[in-house]
């Protein structure tokens, strides 16, 4: 399929993919509550059989529940069976630019739209989308505030999205916003002035959904390649791993400086974010773990050896004292031995005296003899 009719379904459905409203959006609303950032952290996970949940300290599950959202050994699936249903997260913390990877296999399916992306309270918009119809391509995307009247969507080969793992990033700077696909750059966005190019702090989203449900308006229908049949369903968008990092370091929070929607204007609030002290909590045995395993095998040889010769100290002390002890134990016998034997001759003697009638006790106290 040529790129100009990638270009006109893109025009058709313009509404598909841009998000049109914010809860709260500072470019009208002075009083708008901060951002809370990403900051120094970085967010990296890999999702296995052995995950339970989406960490609710970093996402929250907007569409689904916790059936449409399980784990196997591939990773993190998220399913959709029947028309209405879709699945969303997005994290609950934002970047101001940054680096975004996601390693994934998008859902097959005729309609199925598999897709990340960045968003803003202002609706500055970043977007990567994957039909579960198309086998040989990708779209990239973004919008400015939101503006619909933009049709800035791209088409990038990719060989079978939806039969094995491809790495997608999202590299956003001040200066440029590129899509890299397994590694090779795929676009290339310049900055512009706000509006023409997003540049405020963002949300990270992901998530499947039908555009070619029967619910969906005409234009989207065809945008997403077709209707959806869903009897040949379940569609499961598969994710292995979300690596996020923030480009801003000590930073807390973002806010809006003024209602312009301009990247200078957002001011960057210092301090530890609480995404950030809760990536970098530790145990004393994981900070511990980390410690050793960050040691060179010479240093782990030397404190081997250490605990080994401080052990044999505690060998030899113990032996020391045991034999001091042993040596004690016989002197204290031998005393008790001889008082005793002194005991017994005093007992005999008073036996005798007491044969002979001859005894004598002494009342404490009178001296009276008897």
């Amino acid at each position: 399929m040529s790129r100009s009719i990638f270009i006109s379904l893109a025009l058709l459905a313009w509404h598909a993919a841009a998000q049109t409203s914010s809860l709260c959006d500072p470019r009208h609303n002075a009083s708008c509550p901060n951002d809370p950032a990403l900051g120094s952290g970085i967010y990296n996970e890999t999702f296995t059989s052995t995950t339970t949940e989406l960490n609710p300290n970093f996402w929250n599950v907007t569409s689904g529940n916790a059936e449409t959202v399980q784990f196997g050994e591939n990773g993190a699936e998220l399913v959709i069976a029947k028309s209405g249903d879709s699945v969303t997260a997005q994290s609950t913390f934002y970047i101001m630019y940054g680096v975004v990877e996601v390693i994934m296999q998008a859902a097959a399916g005729q309609g199925i739209i598999s897709t990340f992306d960045l968003i803003s309270d202002d609706l500055d918009e970043i977007d990567l989308e994957i039909m579960g119809g198309n086998t040989s391509f990708v779209e990239s995307n973004w919008y400015g505030w939101g503006n619909t009247s933009q049709y800035n969507a791209q088409y990038h080969p990719c060989n079978g999205p939806q039969q094995g793992m491809h790495n997608y990033t999202i590299v956003w700077s001040q200066d440029q916003l590129q899509w890299i696909i397994d590694g090779s750059v795929a676009r290339t966005l310049p900055y512009a002035k706000a509006g023409r190019y997003p540049q405020t702090p963002s949300i990270m989203k992901f998530g499947i959904w039908a555009g070619g449900d029967s619910t969906e308006p005409e234009g989207t229908v065809v945008w997403a390649g077709g209707k959806t049949d869903w009897t040949k369903g379940p569609f499961t968008m598969t994710i292995q791993s979300i690596k996020i990092t923030d480009a801003s370091t000590n930073t807390s929070s973002y806010t809006y400086g003024d209602n312009t929607g301009d990247y200078q204007s957002i001011k960057a609030v210092a301090g530890e974010s609480a995404a950030y002290k809760l990536l970098n909590k530790k145990s004393a045995i994981e900070s511990a773990t980390a410690q050793w395993n960050g040691l060179s095998d010479g240093a782990k040889i030397g404190i081997g050896c250490g605990v080994g010769g401080a052990f044999a100290v505690l060998i030899i002390v113990y032996t020391a004292v045991c034999i001091v002890q042993r040596k004690r134990g016989k002197a204290e016998k031998a005393i008790a031995d001889e008082q005793w034997n002194e005991h017994t001759s005093e007992l005999m003697e008073y036996r005798t005296q007491m044969a002979k009638g001859h005894f004598a006790v002494s009342h404490m106290g009178h001296g009276e003899k008897f």
